[in-house]
């Protein structure tokens, strides 16, 4: 009798010993079935590492054109400065672009040149803007004109051109309606940062620092801003066009020198 209670108890034992083997096992098989699938980021930045990412992210250069001993024009009420302005403007469209998603390179982020020699400088603003990937050129500018009645900003892209008239109708497009004067057509030229430029190009001139009223306001923080909006929604509107037809040349007035 006491020999067949322990037999029974051994069978027990191997029996309570065999199941919690085989529920070890199928929860061993289950886990590597069911992580079969994609693995499980771990550790920072894991949801940033599956989110997707964008086919194309668009990249601009944005030109502050002139800096140190090469100020540009000179305002004809304050002497203001052409070169600071452009800077201003320059970065507050380097940021609205970025905010938007767009990558951004600036030929020069302070008040000095690129270079040592005017030369020196726009061999150096070339080089960027044959930069690999660069989908176009954006270049800042203040104009002036003998005639001091004229004001309003004005666009040029490079003559012959048909991708950088249509930027430029776009750019000058919208910052008419930004800063609220009459559209003026784009207009054909031949400056340096546009020429030497393989991506489509424009150069924006923001006001007449030869007219009061527009010296006054290129000066004011509120029409930078709105400048530079502008300048940003026609870039976005040309993008979002891809190829297009252009429209006809404007009459050009400006006598701020090599760009």
């Amino acid at each position: 009798m006491g020999k067949r209670k322990a037999n029974a108890r051994l069978r027990h034992a191997c029996n309570t010993l065999l199941m919690g083997i085989l529920v070890c096992i199928v929860g061993v098989f289950g886990a590597r079935m069911l992580g079969s699938g994609a693995p499980a980021a771990e550790g920072p930045g894991a949801e940033a590492a599956g989110a997707e990412t964008p086919a194309h992210a668009y990249t601009v250069v944005v030109d502050a054109g002139h800096g140190g001993v090469d100020g540009g024009a000179v305002g004809s009420k304050t002497g203001v400065v052409e070169a600071g302005l452009n800077l201003t403007v320059a970065f507050a469209v380097r940021d609205a672009l970025e905010a938007e998603g767009i990558n951004v390179l600036m030929t020069r982020t302070d008040e000095d040149a690129l270079a040592d020699t005017k030369q020196g400088d726009m061999q150096a603003r070339r080089k960027l803007m044959n930069t690999e990937g660069v989908d176009l050129v954006v270049s800042v500018h203040m104009n002036r004109f003998t005639d001091p009645s004229i004001s309003g900003p004005m666009a040029f892209y490079m003559k012959g051109s048909a991708e950088g008239q249509r930027l430029a109708e776009r750019v000058i497009a919208s910052v008419c309606e930004a800063v609220g004067r009459p559209v003026r057509s784009a207009n054909p030229g031949d400056y340096f940062v546009i020429r030497e430029s393989p991506a489509p190009s424009v150069l924006v001139e923001c006001g007449f620092l030869s007219n009061a009223e527009d010296e006054a306001l290129l000066q004011t923080e509120a029409h930078q801003q709105k400048l530079a909006r502008g300048i940003v929604e026609g870039i976005l509107a040309y993008l979002a066009e891809g190829s297009g037809a252009s429209a006809s040349p404007g009459t050009a007035l400006s006598e701020s020198g090599e760009r």
